[in-house]
This record gives structure tokens, C-alpha cells and sequence, in this order.
């Protein structure tokens, strides 16, 4: 078998390390040098002595699945898992292997390339959005060396893919202009579509784009504004109304909020579903009728799952110390630092500066993500998706705020520090 799957993943990774270096100097192209070399023996210690801690029974059954595919294309030509299969991002993984064959550096390879891709997008959207040279190796050095990252573009899951879509979506979106014509931009149509293939929850990205095509500004007194409020409510119309279709109700592994006996979100039915998780008692769904529900149960369930995809694992949950308990505990202390930052830095922008805008689009798909997390292992997983946005408005302080109209550094040219 040619192993084409291979020599494009090495093309792809040189080509963008090269185009880094023109962009960015040597100080980037080191820290992203070191950054691969890391992800390919991180995938090479999963295949030999693994799976590694955290690397997650998906990881496992993803990869069994695919090469089950690969071998049973051999005499039944290419027949794809549908898109709501389960293992559907097996299809992939079956493409992979049916054309290079099994080789341990095979998925280690593709998913760095993908990640090295999302890293090279997120800084560019950094330079776009008026970052310093400094600020620019700042993020580069935080992707490069985040543990979660490292472990999950090394394994066959489709973390690194989603990496790479988020990262291309947030680049090209903050390059586009604040008006109703950025819907009909292909890149970002194509980029949704292909998020909602690896995942369903990004279909949040389509609010995501609206909002941006509308102009919406994000802030307390901007919400108040009769066309803000006015989108404000449609959106939330609209998920609502998603959420009671039988097709979102019927998609496995969305963890069940309701208490079986009131008919209501509680604490108790939310550790109910963790407990449920924790056991491996694997497929959720949303309860069968969520209408009726109170605003305020709905409320408070949308904050708890936010607050706990962002910050688990809380202190109460720890149960010992061990490799993975340091691992989980130093992302939250990167995570509370990251979000110190990033609120610091938005105390003194407007409603209308693309920095809160990101920053209430990472907290929505925070939620979004947030309503099936009902572990700290699926917590660093999904929040890890996102931490490519967070990254952006938390080194965008500067000891000089300027107030921006336009969210375009025209020309490409650095910024002066």
C-alpha cells in the first residue's frame, strides 16, 4: 500500500512550519518544532505502552472500529458509517488505514499535522487581531506544551480535527467584516459543516456566525439595545426550539438533566448522570419531553454545566494523587489563569471589540458542550476544543488599552508594543 496519508501529513506539517517561520520568526518556529516532536512520542508511547492514562476507551474503540472497516472494504468496497453512527469518525480512521495500511505513526502524524494547522491559524489570528511578536510566541508556548493537547493530537480520537476546524472558523471570522454578507463566506460554511460532521455541539458555530453577520456587540447594556435584545431572544428561540426536536432528542451521550420523579433539573439528577458516566454506563439521552421545564430549572442547569466544563475537576471530587490527578490539576490552574486573563483584559474594551465576542462565543459552546459533561475527564476533553479561543482574549491585554473601531489590523503589519 503507497502510504499517501503519510507523506501528506509530513508535507502539510513542513509547508506550515515553514510558512511559520516567515510569519513568525524563529522563537515560534522552535516552540512548534518541539511541539511536534512531543505529539509524534506521545503517539508512539500510545502505541507501544498504552493506551495512556486519559487517552479514553473511545480512543481505543475509534481505532478497533476503523481498522474493522479498512479490512471489510478490502471485499466490500468503501460503505461509510452513517453520520449519526456512534463511531462515525471511524470512516476516517477506516480511510486512513485502508489506503497506508496499519503503522503506529500513521494517526500521530495526521492528527499533528491537524494540530500544528490549528496552531498556525490561531496565531495568525492573533497578528490579524493586533498581537505583538511577544504575545504571538506567549500562545504559541501555551498550545504547544498544554498536556491535554499533547495527549489528544497523538491518539486516534477527532479532538485534533476539531482542533483544526475551530481554529480555521476563528481565523477567517476575524478577518471578515461585521455585516449580513460573511454568512455566504464558503470557508466558514464549509468549516461549520465539517464541525457538525465531527461533532454535533458545533452546530453552535452557526449561531456563532450569525451573530457575528448581525453585528451583535457583546455587554450588559449592549443586551438591553432593542436589536441586540431582539437577537438575543431569537437565537434563544431557536435552541430551544432545536433542543425539543426528536432529532437532537434522540443523538446518544447527552447527558439526561431531568429527575425522574419532579420532572425537574436538580443536583441530584445531575449526579445521578455523573454517577451513571463514572460507572461507564455509557449512552445518555435527553429526556423525552424537556417543554414545560421552568426557566429558572433551565437556567440553573446551564450555568452548572458551564461552570463545571470549565473548572472541573472541583477540589471535593479529587480522590487521590496520581499521574492523571497532577495532569487534570495543572489544566485548571492553566485554565483559572487563561480565564484571570482574559476578564482583566475585557474590564477595559467595549461591547463591540471582537475580544468580547470571543469571549461569549467560547462561554456558549462552553455550554453547549457543558450539557454533556458529567466528568472531569470529559470536561478537559470538550473544554480543550475551545482553549484555542480563550487564548486569544486572554493575552489580548495590553498596558495600553486603545479603543478599536474596527476589528481588522489593515495591511498585516506588527503591531508596536
Amino acid at each position: 500500500m503507497f502510504p499517501l496519508f503519510t507523506l501528506l501529513s509530513l508535507l502539510a506539517i513542513f509547508t506550515i512550519l515553514h510558512k511559520m517561520q516567515a510569519e513568525f520568526g524563529g522563537s515560534t518556529l522552535l516552540i512548534t518544532y518541539i511541539s511536534v516532536v512531543l505529539k509524534l512520542v506521545v503517539g508512539l508511547a500510545n502505541n507501544t505502552f498504552g493506551p495512556l492514562p486519559g487517552a479514553d476507551v473511545d480512543a481505543v474503540n475509534f481505532e478497533a472500529t476503523g481498522l474493522q472497516l479498512a479490512a471489510a472494504w478490502e471485499w466490500t468496497g468503501i460503505k461509510f458509517l452513517p453520520f449519526t453512527a456512534r463511531y462515525a469518525y471511524s470512516n476516517f480512521l477506516g480511510l486512513l488505514f485502508y489506503v497506508d495500511g496499519y503503522n503506529v505513526l500513521l494517526v500521530p502524524l495526521v492528527n499533528t499535522a491537524f494540530t500544528t494547522f490549528a496552531a498556525y491559524n490561531i496565531l495568525l489570528a492573533a497578528k490579524i487581531l493586533g498581537f505583538d511578536r511577544r504575545k504571538i510566541f506567549l500562545i504559541a508556548v501555551v498550545l504547544a506544551i498544554n498536556p491535554i493537547i499533547l495527549l489528544y493530537s497523538a491518539v486516534p480520537m477527532r479532538e485534533a480535527p476539531i482542533y483544526a476546524v475551530i481554529a480555521l472558523f476563528f481565523r477567517v471570522l476575524m478577518s471578515q467584516p461585521r455585516r449580513p454578507s460573511v454568512i455566504t463566506n464558503p470557508t466558514l460554511l464549509i468549516s461549520i459543516a465539517v464541525a457538525i460532521y465531527l461533532h454535533i455541539g458545533l452546530a453552535a458555530l452557526a449561531l456563532i456566525l450569525l451573530a457575528w453577520a448581525a453585528d451583535v456587540t457583546i455587554s450588559i447594556k449592549a443586551i438591553a439595545r432593542p436589536l441586540n435584545a431582539l437577537v438575543f431572544v431569537f437565537l434563544a428561540v431557536v435552541l430551544a426550539f432545536l433542543l425539543n426536536t426528536d432529532f437532537i432528542q434522540s443523538i446518544p451521550r447527552v447527558a439526561r438533566l431531568l429527575d425522574s420523579a419532579t420532572g425537574s433539573i436538580s443536583f441530584e439528577s445531575l449526579a445521578s448522570a455523573q454517577e451513571a458516566k463514572s460507572r461507564g454506563e455509557g449512552a445518555y439521552v435527553y429526556p423525552e419531553n424537556i417543554i414545560g421545564i421552568p426557566v429558572i430549572d433551565q437556567a440553573f442547569a446551564a450555568f452548572y454545566m458551564t461552570i463545571r466544563l470549565i473548572f472541573s475537576p472541583f477540589l471535593w471530587e479529587i480522590s487521590g494523587a496520581s499521574g492523571a490527578t497532577l495532569i487534570k490539576l495543572g489544566d485548571l490552574a492553566l485554565q483559572l489563569a487563561l480565564h484571570f486573563m482574559a476578564i482583566r483584559s475585557l474590564r477595559t474594551r467595549d461591547g463591540h471589540d471582537p475580544m468580547a465576542f470571543l469571549y461569549a462565543g467560547y462561554l456558549l459552546l462552553c455550554l453547549i458542550f457543558g450539557l454533556n459533561t458529567v466528568n472531569d475527564g470529559v470536561a478537559l476533553r470538550h473544554r480543550t476544543k475551545f482553549v484555542w479561543v480563550l487564548v486569544l482574549v486572554a493575552f489580548s491585554l495590553r498596558k495600553r488599552q486603545r479603543r478599536r473601531t474596527n476589528h481588522v489590523v489593515t495591511g498585516g503589519q506588527w503591531p508596536k508594543s
